[in-house]
């Protein structure tokens, strides 16, 4: 993760930490766990890759109480619609298994066994019509209907705090984002820069920061709030070209 995802990531842990203990008081679990929807950033080690063709974004483990609070492991990414907890993502339904939960691929069958493992339920993080995260819970116990509608319950709520915490953050680092610009700005025509000055040092700066990629989600265009087209037409009109790779 880059600086600005460790930074939220460190404003999560406290809700991140009483999601995963909830989801433990809400049954007889074992381990709670918590996955977040991430950039993909250990593409080339992770032993899921071949099921993840696009390697963008993946599960980042980020939470984990009860027998263990590790985040490392095999089981520390997880591919968007790759295994059933990367399913939960794509399908946005709970997933609740009682059965062969060794040959299902949930955790190791070693493990299962010492720690009598039988149930296991994973829930989707919503917030905001998004999916943000998978929830899930390792359980002694049978995962019957009441248990399960606890363990929603829970998750929800957890969720909703996230999704708000999330808001939050990216809200004040717009803020201070906007506020930088503007001060930027000032500058800029106090040294009696022109205005075309001003969108040509923005474009070359964003084309550095995108390695000269112009379109797609992680393009200068998205960047900037513009279409390709347009950023195109401007750089031809600036005479802006487009950095080495």
């Amino acid at each position: 993760m880059n600086a600005t995802s460790d930074r939220l990531l460190d404003a999560l842990s406290p809700t991140l930490a009483t999601l995963a203990r909830g989801c433990l008081a809400s049954c007889d679990g074992v381990l709670a766990r918590v996955w977040l929807v991430g950039r993909g950033d250990l593409c080339p080690a992770c032993v899921w890759r071949d099921e993840c063709p696009e390697r963008t974004t993946c599960l980042h483990l980020v939470a984990s109480e009860g027998l263990t609070q590790r985040l490392d492991g095999p089981f520390r990414r997880f591919p968007i619609g790759g295994r059933l907890v990367g399913r939960v993502v794509s399908t946005r339904e709970p997933l609740v298994a009682s059965d062969d939960l060794a040959g299902l691929g949930v955790a190791d069958p070693a493990w299962l066994a010492l720690h009598r493992v039988t149930g296991f339920a994973a829930f989707p993080l919503e917030h905001a019509g998004r999916c943000i995260g998978v929830a899930a819970v390792f359980a002694r116990a049978p995962l019957d209907p009441p248990v399960r509608a606890r363990l929603a319950a829970t998750i929800g709520l957890g969720a909703a705090a996230l999704g708000a915490t999330r808001a939050f953050r990216q809200l004040a680092a717009e803020r201070n984002r906007l506020a930088a610009r503007n001060a930027e700005l000032a500058a800029t025509v106090a040294e009696g820069r022109t205005f075309a000055d001003i969108q040509r040092a923005a474009i070359e700066r964003a084309l550095v920061r995108t390695r000269g990629r112009i379109s797609g989600p992680r393009g200068a265009a998205a960047l900037l709030g513009i279409k390709p087209t347009t950023l195109e037409s401007k750089m031809k009109r600036l005479g802006v070209r487009r950095p080495p790779r």
